[in-house]
């Protein structure tokens, strides 16, 4: 079992969080480190097999405790997958809700058109 790893090199205080790619789609894993690049360099490596390893480092400036941010990176990165199960299970009814709701806008383009060839939607129609 992989666990948080915490250390300093050349290029500053980091930790390393070891994820397996088979529990956190690639999306969210992106997602997750894209929300902490306002006050952390993030550096993602491939670990062997199904494993990626997040490496976290502090900007200079940064006033955020090493441990509180890997617990919220991992409730983040929980938080992110749910969206994305979420997404998967319901994009199809999300997409009939949409076009159910636009569907009276089409009808009026239409009629809009024909009653007027010179109206400007119908070079967008």
């Amino acid at each position: 079992m992989y666990s948080v790893t915490q250390g300093k090199n050349e290029l500053g205080e980091f930790f390393l969080l070891p994820l397996n790619k088979s529990l956190y789609s690639r999306e969210a894993i992106m997602k997750t480190c894209y929300a902490f690049t306002d006050d952390f360099f993030i550096h993602a490596v491939k670990l062997e097999h199904d494993n990626v390893g997040i490496f976290i480092y502090k900007k200079n400036g940064s006033v955020h405790e090493m441990n509180t941010v890997a617990k919220h990176f991992l409730y983040s990165l929980h938080e992110n997958q749910m969206r994305q199960i979420i997404h998967d299970e319901t994009s199809t009814l999300h997409e009939e809700i949409v076009k159910k709701a636009f569907s009276p806008a089409g009808v009026f383009i239409e009629n809009r058109v024909k009653e007027n060839t010179q109206d400007i939607l119908k070079s967008v129609v």
